[in-house]
């Protein structure tokens, strides 16, 4: 049998070409077709719930797995979901039901719907309303897009009964150079021009014309429906064919509109929340609960062979966001890693609150937890570990292990 050092550098140093290769397991490569092809038509928590193949494939990527049974509990995790402080998600001391109520929030984005005509009086109507929609949140007075920052968003209209137009909006360096006084300092007003520029772009089948972008009073982005009238190719009424009108009103209760924030346009590339929030809607975040999905299934699989590679590979993960004893604390895997590195006994007397508090000073008076942001630091840490629990667990399986076990576990 290999030591839990070896297998883990193995696993690590390679960590992309074995996440690929669980991906074309049989098994796992069916499950996530299924997930992908299905989570997008998901509307509801109810719908996804009944659904146990999506439901258990979300579970395990958000290392769920074990409370797969726990309808009721985790019903309620979603239901209630995370904006109000005493929600049920941010009640308990664990964060992965936070993620988890987060990412499946099936509410919809940011939205607007028209008004049809009103009688006003026996001979008169109403014009039919567009629709108007404000984001939730204030614009910041300006934005640094010189770097990775980038906002992302799927901006839709429902223009008839039948049809409906959207474009994707990407704000970036890309997107601004060349067309703004200041990356470093690029304002509201120049945001908007850019958007109304990628709605223009986004041409017929798209949203030109049918949708104009402004600031409202309140300093939010403020999205309104326009009508909208191409004559066909010889630009004359009527015809058929190439030469047909299309015309779509500006108002009635078919034309909507929807704000949806969207996948970053790449690696690398750093939310910016430009009124809408950051989250993603369950069919947007498809790559990164497939990827969570791939991670849990290797470290699981790890972790059937050799508890203390499946410790390794999580902490690895999860390291780059500790920031303090607490945070260690919190998690009993990643507790029994840092324990096992300092050389701390088990927590178990660590009852009161006094105690904790004095637990977390004295792991972060041993553990520098900036020096996770680098990568590096991470894996010598996660190494380490791997050696210690090699020469506390696996002595039988390495000779020279036990020359220096002296005859103790």
């Amino acid at each position: 049998m290999t030591n839990t050092l070896t297998s883990y550098m193995l696993l690590s140093r390679n960590l992309a070409t074995s996440l690929q290769r669980k991906g074309q397991d049989p098994i796992v490569a069916r499950e996530t077709a299924y997930y992908q092809a299905n989570i997008g038509k998901v509307k509801s928590v109810d719908d996804f719930m009944a659904d146990k193949r999506l439901y258990n494939y979300a579970m395990k990527a958000f290392g769920l797995e074990d409370m797969g049974y726990a309808k009721a509990f985790m019903r309620k995790v979603l239901t209630e979901g995370t904006s109000s402080a005493t929600a049920f998600a941010n009640r308990l001391a664990d964060d992965r039901y936070v993620a988890f109520a987060k990412a499946y929030d099936f509410s919809p984005g940011a939205s607007a719907k028209g008004t049809d005509p009103v009688v006003v009086s026996p001979t008169q109507l109403s014009p039919a309303g567009s629709a108007k929609l404000s984001l939730p949140y204030a614009l910041a007075t300006s934005y640094d897009f010189t770097g990775t920052n980038e906002a992302s968003f799927t901006l839709a209209s429902k223009v008839d009964a039948t049809a409906t137009k959207s474009a994707t909006i990407v704000l970036n360096k890309a997107a601004f150079a060349g067309k703004v006084a200041d990356l470093a300092k690029v304002t509201p007003t120049e945001i908007g021009a850019a958007i109304n520029a990628q709605i223009g772009a986004s041409g017929p089948d798209g949203l030109m014309g049918k949708v104009q972008v402004g600031i409202s009073a309140s300093g939010s982005l403020f999205f309104e429906t326009t009508g909208y009238t191409n004559l066909g190719f010889d630009g004359a009424p009527g015809g058929t064919g190439v030469n047909a009108d299309t015309v779509y009103l500006a108002g009635g209760t078919n034309r909507t509109l929807t704000v949806d924030n969207a996948p970053l346009s790449a690696p690398g590339q750093t939310a910016v929340d430009i009124g809408n929030g950051m989250d993603l809607s369950p069919g947007a975040n498809v790559k990164g609960v497939v990827d969570a999905y791939l991670q849990q299934s290797l470290e699981g699989d790890a972790g059937a062979e050799d508890t203390g590679v499946r410790l390794a590979l999580y902490f690895a993960r999860k390291a780059p966001f500790l920031n303090s004893g607490y945070d260690v604390l919190s998690d009993p895997a990643l507790t029994q890693v840092v324990n096992t590195v300092i050389g701390l006994p088990a927590t178990s007397s660590a009852t009161t609150s006094e105690a904790l508090a004095k637990r977390a000073t004295l792991i972060a008076s041993k553990v520098d937890f900036t020096s996770f942001l680098d990568p590096a630091k991470v894996e010598a840490f996660a190494r380490r570990f791997a050696a210690i629990w090699d020469a506390q667990n696996n002595t039988a399986t390495d000779p020279i292990l036990a020359l220096f076990s002296n005859g103790r576990s």
